[in-house]
């Protein structure tokens, strides 16, 4: 006669608490990549979108804005261009370049962050005017749910991203 071999119901239960225990620290590693993902995806985006401002005011020899917006009812923040010197990132058709509607997330309030006095430009918006082209300076800076920060800075002459501290997440310190 042959005996059957099995897992007992207490093997069983220990090997469920080791895998649970295993997914529990995957999961906070997986939270921590994410964090800094989305937070250097959000300054490269908001890099770019400040370059194609630069290059939209040449391009088009008209001054043009970049306007940051922040949602009233949860903490998201917006950014988008506009040929006018006032609008609302969170009204369709508010925000117009050339007729276009040109507007993405800069924060989401869940991975990164940002609020209005981590953002040093005047009035909350920067323009470019292509006459011998000129631009307001100033400053975003971003943060993750690790605490992680970076920074976007256009000065008079340069636009560059940086970390406050020092350096983290593949870019300089400031």
């Amino acid at each position: 006669m042959k005996k059957q071999r099995a897992f007992t119901l207490i093997e069983m239960l220990i090997a469920m608490a080791v895998l649970l225990i295993l997914m529990s620290v995957a999961s906070q590693s997986y939270h921590h990549l994410f964090a800094h993902q989305a937070l250097v995806s959000s300054a490269e985006k908001l890099y770019q979108f400040l370059r194609l401002a630069k290059e939209e005011s040449i391009k088009q020899n008209k001054k043009v804005y970049v306007h940051f917006c922040e949602n009233s009812t949860t903490p998201e923040w917006r950014m988008a261009l506009s040929e006018t010197s006032s609008c609302d990132c969170f009204i369709q058709n508010s925000c117009l370049l050339n007729g276009a509607h040109q507007n993405v997330s800069l924060s989401d309030g869940k991975f990164v962050f940002t609020s209005a006095t981590d953002i040093t430009f005047s009035g909350l918006k920067v323009s470019y005017n292509s006459m011998r082209f000129s631009v307001n300076a100033g400053s975003v800076t971003l943060n993750d749910s690790d605490n992680n920060t970076i920074k976007v800075i256009q000065s008079a002459m340069r636009l560059r991203i940086c970390t406050p501290n020092s350096a983290r997440l593949g870019y300089p310190k400031c």
